[in-house]
C-alpha cells in the first residue's frame, strides 16, 4: 500500500489519469475538498466547515474523524494523519495523508 499527501487546495480535474491509483487519490482529493452539503445529491459528502470556527486543539482533535468519513464515499483511501492550518485571511488548509488499498499496476 503506498501513502499520499492531500489537501483542499482547489486544483481542476485531471480527465485523463491513467491507473486505478492515481484515480483513488484524486478521488480522495476532490472528497476533502467538498464542503457538506455542497452536492445536491449527497448532501452529507464533504468535510463540516463549522468545524473551522473551533479553537484549533478542539479543531485538530475532530478533523481525522471528519476526514476519515469524507473518505468513506472512496473505498480504496484510508487517512493515515490529517491537520489543518488557518491561514491569513480565516481559509483553513486541511492536508491529510492517505493510504491507497489498490495494488500497484493497475
Amino acid at each position: 500500500m503506498s501513502q499520499y499527501m492531500i489537501d483542499n487546495r482547489p486544483a481542476p480535474i485531471d480527465w485523463e489519469l491513467k491507473g486505478e491509483t492515481a484515480r483513488a487519490v484524486q478521488n480522495a482529493k476532490n472528497l476533502i475538498m467538498l464542503r457538506m452539503g455542497e452536492l445536491p445529491f449527497g448532501r452529507l459528502r464533504g468535510i463540516d466547515q463549522s468545524l473551522f470556527d473551533l479553537p484549533e486543539v478542539e479543531l485538530k482533535a475532530r478533523l481525522m474523524a471528519e476526514v476519515d468519513m469524507a473518505l468513506m464515499w472512496e473505498p480504496d483511501a484510508e487517512a493515515v494523519s490529517a491537520d489543518c492550518k488557518i491561514l491569513p485571511g480565516g481559509a483553513a488548509l486541511v492536508e491529510a495523508v492517505i493510504e491507497i488499498g489498490i495494488e500497484e499496476g493497475r
